[in-house]
C-alpha cells in the first residue's frame, strides 16, 4: 500500500484543524504500533458533556451501567436503548467536573435528541463538543514516553493509569485529556484537546518518531481488541447482549430506559444471535456482508474483518446463530476454513 497524503481529521468532522502528513502504509503503521509508537486520527468519535446539578441521577436512571458509582478520572463503557431494549448508542461514560459521553460521531445527535426528550424538570444541560475538541491516539511500547516528554506527566504516572482511566491537564492554559485504553495488543492513549493544541501535540509526536497510521490499520487494531463499532457491527436493530456489550450494562443498579428487556433476556438465558470472533486460515479478510457456513447451513454473517499480522492471519467479528457459536467450531468464509473464536481475541497470540 503506497504511502499518501492524509488530512486529520476530516474537514467534515471539524474544520478547526487542518494538518497534511504522510500517512505509512500499512505494514510500517503497524510495526510502528507494535515496536515504536503510531499516531491514529480518531476524528469519528465525538464527545457531549452532560453538566446541571441533577446530571448524575439523571444519566444513572438513562443508561446501562452504574455511573453513580465512577470515581473522579475514570471511565465506563455504557449503552443508551430504547424502551424494548433496543440499542440506540454504545458509549463510553467519563466522570470530570461534569459526566463526559463519547460515542461514534454519526450518532452524538441522534444521541443528543432522543437523551434530550426524558429532560422533563432536571437540571440537565447536554453540550456537544464535537466542534470544540479534536482526538488522536498514540500508540505503541514507545507510546507512554513520547507522551511523557510532551506533557510533562511522569513515565510511571502514564504506565500504571488503568483502563479508561484519564488525567487532566492544562497544556499553556488550553484544557486536555489524557485517556488510556488497556485493551490493545500494545499501550493506547487517547489525547483529546482543543483542535489547535491536537494539532501541535500531533505533529510533535510525529517529528519525535511516531508514524501517522490510516484507517486499514485503525480497523486491524479495533478487531484484534474486539470492540464492535455502531453502523458497522451494531445498529438500531440489535440488543446490546446480542453485540457483546456484556460490559455496558448493570445488573445491580435500578431501573433505566429497556432494563425490563435486557433482565428479561439475561434471565432467559439466551440469545438467538451472538457478535462472535472468527480466525481465519489465510490472509484475505472476508467483506462485510459475506456468508459463514456451517456444513451446508448458513450459520451467520461477517460485520467486519481485517488482517492481524500478530495473529498470523485475518480476524473478523460475525454474529452467528445460536448453536453455531461454540470456540473451536470449524465453519467455512467465502470458501476459506474459519474457528470460532470467543471474544476478546486471545493475546496469548503474540507469545505463540
Amino acid at each position: 500500500m503506497a504511502a499518501k497524503i492524509a488530512r486529520f481529521p476530516p474537514a467534515r468532522h471539524n474544520d478547526g484543524l487542518q494538518l497534511m502528513a504522510i500517512e505509512s502504509s500499512f505494514e510500517e503503521a503497524y510495526r510502528s504500533a507494535m515496536e515504536g509508537a503510531l499516531v491514529l486520527d480518531r476524528s469519528h468519535l465525538a464527545t457531549i458533556a452532560a453538566r446541571g446539578k441533577d446530571r448524575e441521577s439523571f444519566l444513572q436512571n438513562m443508561l446501562t451501567n452504574d455511573v453513580r458509582s465512577l470515581a473522579p478520572s475514570t471511565g465506563v463503557p455504557a449503552a443508551f436503548l430504547t424502551v424494548k431494549g433496543k440499542l440506540v448508542s454504545d458509549l463510553l461514560v467519563f466522570k470530570s467536573d461534569s459526566f463526559l459521553l463519547q460515542m461514534e460521531r454519526e450518532r452524538a445527535e441522534p444521541f443528543r435528541k432522543a437523551l434530550d426528550r426524558y429532560i422533563i424538570s432536571e437540571d440537565v444541560a447536554l453540550e456537544s463538543r464535537a466542534q470544540s475538541e479534536a482526538m488522536f491516539s498514540l500508540e505503541g511500547p514507545k507510546a507512554s514516553g513520547i507522551l511523557a516528554e510532551l506533557t510533562g506527566i511522569s513515565l510511571s504516572d502514564l504506565d500504571e493509569l488503568a483502563h479508561l482511566h484519564f488525567r487532566s491537564l492544562d497544556l499553556s492554559g488550553v484544557p486536555a485529556r489524557i485517556t488510556a485504553q488497556r485493551r490493545e495488543l500494545t499501550p493506547r492513549f487517547d489525547v483529546t484537546a482543543s483542535p489547535d493544541a491536537a494539532k501541535s501535540l500531533l505533529e510533535r509526536s510525529l517529528e519525535r518518531g511516531a508514524l501517522l497510521g490510516g484507517e486499514s490499520v485503525r480497523e486491524a487494531r479495533r478487531i484484534e481488541a474486539s470492540r464492535p463499532r455502531f453502523g458497522i457491527d451494531m445498529d438500531e436493530s440489535h440488543l446490546p447482549l446480542e453485540a457483546g456489550l456484556d460490559e455496558a450494562i448493570s445488573f445491580q443498579k435500578g431501573c433505566y430506559i429497556g432494563q425490563e428487556y435486557v433482565v428479561r433476556l439475561a434471565h432467559r438465558g439466551h440469545v438467538n444471535r451472538k457478535l462472535a470472533g472468527l480466525r481465519l486460515s489465510g490472509v484475505e479478510a472476508p467483506a462485510s456482508g459475506s456468508p459463514v457456513l456451517h456444513g451446508d447451513e448458513e450459520a451467520g454473517t461477517v460485520t467486519s474483518s481485517a488482517l492481524s499480522p500478530a495473529f498470523g492471519g485475518a480476524l473478523a467479528l460475525a454474529y452467528l446463530k445460536r448453536g453455531h457459536w461454540e470456540p473451536g467450531t470449524e465453519v467455512t468464509v467465502g470458501g476459506a476454513t474459519a474457528t470460532v473464536s470467543s471474544l476478546p481475541f486471545a493475546r496469548s497470540a503474540l507469545c505463540s
